[in-house]
């Protein structure tokens, strides 16, 4: 489930969303450390509805973010940002 099932031509297509991870069954799996964050492996779910929670099963880290605050792009909002930096 959670390794990257995707190729390079599917990942590249599906850049605006998810911002060049991969995708597992039923969520994005990290296959580059771009941010420190972004751990590969790393795999989870960002929602439109301000929530995401994310799991590294190298480390057995969990994260878990539960805000009222929908999303208004693919692009994470500064507050996920931040959030997963300290997570980090």
């Amino acid at each position: 489930m959670t390794a990257d099932h995707l190729t390079p031509a599917q990942r590249a297509a599906a850049r605006a969303f998810l911002h060049g991870q991969g995708w597992g069954y039923g969520g994005s799996v990290d296959v580059e450390a771009k941010e420190p964050w972004e751990v590969p492996g790393r795999y989870g779910w960002v929602g439109g509805a301000g929530t995401a929670w994310h799991l590294v099963p190298a480390t057995g880290t969990v994260t878990v973010l539960l805000t009222q605050v929908e999303l208004t792009s693919p692009d994470p909002t500064p507050l996920m940002r931040e959030f997963w930096t300290y997570a980090a």
